[in-house]
Order: C-alpha cells, then structure tokens, then sequence
C-alpha cells in the first residue's frame, strides 16, 4: 500500500510515529515533531494531537511529513505503521549506509593543477566541506584488503554510479592501503566534476573481493547482504 495524503486512515497511522518519535525527546510533542517535518511551525488547535490521531490533518502537511519520516526514521516508522511505510531497494539501501557504512574510510582529493591528468599522487589536496561546480576531484579510498571497487553519487536520495574501471567499466581493482580514483587504462589519474546540481551529494564507494559488485541498486543490497564487503561513505557540498 502506497501514502494517501488525502486518506484518513493513511494520515491516522502516521502519529504513532510522531508519538514515538516524541517519547524519545521529552522537549518534544507529536505536534512539534510534525512542525519538525514539514519545516515550519504550523497552526496548532487546541484539539490538534486528537485531530491527528483521527487523520484529521492537513494533505500537505501529511505528504511532508510521511517523506521526512521515510528519509530520516524509516527503520522505526516502517516497524511501526508497516501499511503506509513499504521496504524498497532505495528505502533498504538507506539503512544498509546508516547502519553499515563508514566515513574514516573515503575522502575528496583535488589535483593541485587544473590542466591535464598527470599529477602525483603526493601532489593531491584534501577538499574541505565543499566543492564549486566543475571543480575537480577524486576519490581517495582506505582499503584494508586488495580487491576491487564501485562508487555511486547519491543526490535527493536519487544514485548514480560512477564509471570507476576502464572503459565503460563501473568497477575498479583497489589495493590495501590508500587508492585514488578513477583512474585511466595507463594509471592515470582521470578527475571528476559536478556540473550541475547544487547541495549535499553523498558518495559511497563499495569495496568486495570480486569485480562483480553491482551498481543498481536492487542488485546492490542483496549482494551486500551476502558478500563480505566494506561500504565508506561521505558527503560534500556542491556550489556555484
């Protein structure tokens, strides 16, 4: 069953949720953590939590409120009102990259120079917190073992993979210790960029012992789910 914004019953099941999610925060009332959701305070009427409990609210608020829910406590909400909050390869791999995934493990390089690919490795600058659109970058993964690699950017909870391998090859042979990706047929560094959209990007790069790791994601989390694997995870921010 698939959110109703406009059904009743739908609405009803989601302040359970917002009830639980309140439990845990003695600052906090099912009311307020809807305002949480949706954004902004909204208008509260004295009989609000009952109209609430009866589904009684507002469709847009309810739709906001039912997607923060599935972006930001899925696991509780999907135990909690299972009807109106269905597992999903995207919703499974975003509990596979909150429970397993690390961050110590992956960060963004920049190429001290902005023209051609042969650089050193030792010339390589961390990247802070942000990145300018077409600004280049690589990928510095920490490998404990030798193996091989795939990456996928993540943006507005939408991913992508990225072309690691020769070629059109999504996957890429890594080496324990530190590996800076992608890389071209002759070992050259081989840059990235984002020319397009601004905001926080997540980019996760799976690790395994085989150059079979899928890249879509339905595939993805069941073969995370049965091979030994190491997922690094981190974020950066892209501006004009």
């Amino acid at each position: 069953m698939s959110f109703d914004p406009k059904n009743r019953t739908h609405k009803a099941q989601l302040y359970p949720i917002l009830k639980a999610l309140a439990d845990l925060d003695p600052r906090k009332t099912p009311e307020l953590i809807m305002d949480d959701a949706v954004g902004y305070p909204i208008p509260h009427g004295k009989d609000y939590a009952s109209n609430m409990r009866k589904g009684d609210i507002n469709k847009t608020f309810a739709a906001l409120t039912h997607q923060w829910l599935m972006e930001h406590h899925f696991e509780l909400a999907q135990r909690t009102s299972p009807e109106i909050f269905l597992q999903t390869p995207e919703t499974r791999w975003r509990e596979i990259l909150d429970t397993q995934a690390t961050s110590d493990g992956l960060r963004f390089v920049l190429p001290k120079s902005d023209f051609g690919i042969v650089e050193r490795d030792s010339e390589l600058q961390p990247v802070d917190a942000s990145l300018k659109l077409g600004q280049r970058f690589l990928l510095e993964v920490s490998s404990d073992t030798d193996g091989f690699a795939v990456a996928l950017q993540g943006c507005r909870d939408q991913w992508y993979p990225i072309k690691l391998g020769v070629g059109s090859l999504a996957c890429a042979p890594v080496a324990q210790g530190a590996n800076v990706l992608p890389r071209l047929g002759n070992g050259q560094l081989d840059p990235l960029s984002e020319n397009c959209d601004v905001g926080l990007h997540d980019f996760v790069v799976v690790v395994g012992g085989n150059d079979q790791i899928p890249v879509k994601i339905s595939q993805l989390v069941t073969w995370v789910s049965k091979t030994d694997s190491a997922i690094h995870r981190n974020s950066v921010r892209f501006f004009k």
